[in-house]
């Protein structure tokens, strides 16, 4: 019995490590697609970033408050409540990467080139 504890407890701990790195990733490519998509990469960045503290949420909450949230609301809708909680993070990074991929493509922000100013007008001579 203790070793299917000990093995659920790592499927648990693989499975948050994935679900913390996978937005990190998404965040780091996103960063690099800026200069190349603009706009669009920048919506999928912030989208991944919300994303993030979805599973460090989950985990807290499952850590510290686990059994009076039990007490409370019963075992059953423990993880219900759990998942409510953690669910708008889910649903406003899912809806900020979904903005970056359908919103029409725009261009990068050029450089901005200096121009000279113009040259002043020469006055036409008693010619």
């Amino acid at each position: 019995m203790h070793d299917d504890q000990m093995a659920a407890g790592l499927v648990g701990l693989l499975l948050i490590a994935v679900e913390t790195l996978i937005p990190l990733v998404g965040a780091l490519a996103a960063a690099r697609a800026i200069r190349r998509r603009g706009r669009n990469a920048r919506l999928a960045m912030a989208g991944c970033l919300v994303m993030l503290p979805r599973p460090i949420v989950s985990t807290l909450g499952m850590a510290l408050g686990l059994e009076p949230l039990m007490r409370a609301v019963g075992s059953h809708m423990a993880a219900h409540v759990l998942t409510a909680m953690t669910l708008p993070f889910h649903l406003l990074g899912f809806g900020l990467i979904l903005a970056g991929a359908l919103s029409g493509p725009t261009q990068p922000s050029a450089p901005s080139l200096r121009q000279s100013p113009p040259a002043p007008a020469v006055e036409a001579g008693p010619y």
